[in-house]
């Protein structure tokens, strides 16, 4: 569950996405982002309005609105890479997807992309994926990323080295698409499902 107010005054919304509070104001104004007056005639804007807003005209949901809004895929094979992305563009229109072909571009792209969430494979060569969990938990930058494993071979012992390393969950190859977006779809908040 998201922490914070569920409705934003204007100044908060400039604040958060680094506009003006007369830029917020005319989006309310011209009926592109819905909000409402309070009785004082002040303007508020709900929250799931907000994210809403946000993903309609491609501009990131900030972090503090707790939108898991960004995926990275994590897996040393090209075609399963290019299936998963095809198969979330159905199940999870909201979702932006960047691939990355194995451990060492992961941990590149993780910050180029600004990742919100990772999939990642427990299996590949130079780097398994209990170790890209690790330093993506303990890196001071990426620790607020939600990290969920995919094996194909799963295990207790993998199981319980991505729980020590501090992944939410640990999921069975071959993904099961609409499990996978439920679980992201708990971590965007109960007021932001689509």
């Amino acid at each position: 569950m998201n922490e914070g107010p569920s409705y934003f005054t204007s100044h908060q919304i400039a604040e958060l996405v680094q506009v003006s509070p007369s830029t917020v104001l005319s989006w309310i104004d011209k009926g592109l982002l819905r909000g409402h007056r309070t009785p004082g005639g002040h303007r508020r804007v709900e929250r799931a309005a907000l994210v809403s807003f946000l993903r309609g005209h491609q501009m990131p949901v900030p972090r503090q609105l707790g939108g898991v809004s960004r995926l990275l895929v994590i897996d040393d094979e090209a075609p399963f890479l290019r299936s998963i992305t095809r198969t979330l563009k159905k199940h999870a229109p909201w979702l932006e997807v960047e691939t990355a072909e194995g451990a060492a571009e992961a941990l590149i792209k993780v910050g180029t992309f600004g990742a919100d969430a990772v999939l990642l494979d427990a299996y590949m060569p130079g780097m398994d994926g209990v170790d890209v969990c690790r330093l993506l938990k303990n890196g001071r930058e990426t620790s607020h990323i939600v990290v969920i494993a995919l094996t194909g071979r799963p295990s207790p012992e993998i199981e319980e080295g991505f729980t020590r390393a501090g992944a939410t969950a640990v999921l069975t190859k071959p993904l099961d698409a609409a499990a996978f977006v439920q679980l992201l779809s708990h971590r965007r908040g109960a007021e932001e499902l689509e």
